[in-house]
């Protein structure tokens, strides 16, 4: 809205007690035809419906976003980021890679030492065996099933060491008390 298109108060008002006073005149004169100059209204009507209509309107915001390849900074920085992305990647899958080797790798040591020995020959099929998932998982399992077993073993062998020394300690209490 710009300033044109307000008017000051006190002029309308002013303009409405003039046009009153003659009204009352008009009555008060009867005979006597007053002339009003009603154009000042009609132009102050027309502007304050012009005001209307204009705040009726939507005000309607447009944003626009510009990526301009021609800004050097922004490419090169675009290009730079990717490039690390799929850096990373590569990285990523190569570690990955190389984890599985080394689980290989430790399944076959242990493989081995469940075996007790081994030779050229033997470790070549177990190489081949690694060439097939099932191979792999059938492995995994035997040398699971031995590590438990072992470990069954060895805690079977600890408790009768310990119930070993605790009847030897008491059969030393015994005698001790025979002696007395």
């Amino acid at each position: 809205m710009s300033n044109t298109n307000k008017m000051d108060v006190s002029t309308v008002y002013e303009m409405f007690e003039t046009i009153k006073s003659k009204l009352d005149k008009q009555k008060n004169n009867p005979v006597e035809p007053i002339q009003v100059d009603l154009s000042a209204v009609n132009a102050m009507a027309e502007q304050l419906e012009s005001v209307i209509e204009e705040i009726k309107k939507p005000s309607k915001v447009e944003h626009c976003h510009k990526i301009e390849i021609r800004n050097n900074w922004f490419f090169f920085s675009w290009i730079a980021l990717v490039a690390i992305i799929f850096g990373l990647f590569w990285a990523i899958a190569n570690q990955q890679q190389t984890i599985g080797q080394y689980k290989d790798n430790d399944l076959k040591y242990r493989y081995i030492k469940m075996q007790g020995h081994t030779n050229e020959e033997n470790l070549y099929r177990l190489e081949q065996q690694f060439q097939h998932r099932d191979s792999i998982r059938i492995i995994r399992n035997r040398v699971e099933r031995f590590e438990n077993l072992v470990r069954e073993q060895v805690e079977r062998m600890e408790r009768a060491r310990i119930n070993e020394a605790e009847g030897e300690r008491l059969q030393r209490e015994v005698d001790n008390l025979r002696d007395r």
